[in-house]
């Protein structure tokens, strides 16, 4: 592929409202292990090959410890070596 990138993209909506049923302060932590372990289910690969990108780690933690989002929409692109890139969509 001389100059091109092939790139995988998928859209997801991943609904954090289990992620309530916690107390407080591990709320934004599971969250953040709950994306990784969503979007590995969606893309029939393992959760360590899925990386979360910084913006979408700052907006998972944007209302503190105790109140994470209830939904997050991330887009997911396939990187070169099998991984997959988790990006905040929209």
């Amino acid at each position: 592929m001389s100059g091109e990138e092939t790139s995988e993209e998928r859209v997801i909506t991943i609904n954090l409202k289990r992620i309530w049923e916690y107390s407080g302060r591990v709320r934004a932590p599971k969250a953040v292990r709950f994306v990784r372990e969503q979007a590995a289910r969606h893309l029939k690969t393992n959760p360590e090959n899925v990386k979360i990108d910084e913006e979408l780690n700052r907006y998972i933690w944007s209302r503190g410890l105790k109140h994470p989002p209830r939904k997050v929409r991330v887009k997911a692109e396939r990187t070169e070596e099998d991984m997959y890139v988790l990006k905040l969509a929209g």
